[in-house]
């Protein structure tokens, strides 16, 4: 897996803290972290580094942080809106309630 540039590591605990504004939740800044995926962009110029692409997602949030070779960050952060959840018996989309009607029809 590629490395961050040392611009990319410098830049790093800024971006997340600029996320961080915006989640209740802690946002860890290891991008280790098993709630962080990262995907390397391939080197333009060889030796000079990989654009990255890291997202981190908790169910209520929605995180995306890329990174230029420079270290440049561009912060999104999104609030989630499950429309379909099929562990939940209760889940309140139109298919499912569908469902639960037909059930109970049944029953």
């Amino acid at each position: 897996m590629p490395e961050m540039t040392e611009r990319q590591k410098a830049a790093w605990p800024e971006a997340v803290a600029e996320a961080q504004r915006y989640v209740d939740s802690t946002i860890p800044t290891d991008l280790a972290d098993h709630y962080w995926r990262v995907r390397w962009d391939d080197e333009s110029r060889p030796g000079r580094g990989h654009m990255m692409w890291a997202t981190w997602a908790n169910g209520e949030h929605f995180v995306e942080i890329s990174m230029d070779v420079y270290g440049y960050p561009r912060v999104s952060v999104a609030e989630m809106t499950w429309l379909h959840n099929s562990s939940d018996e209760d889940c309140d989309c139109e298919p499912c309630a569908a469902d639960r009607a037909e059930d109970e029809g049944d029953g």
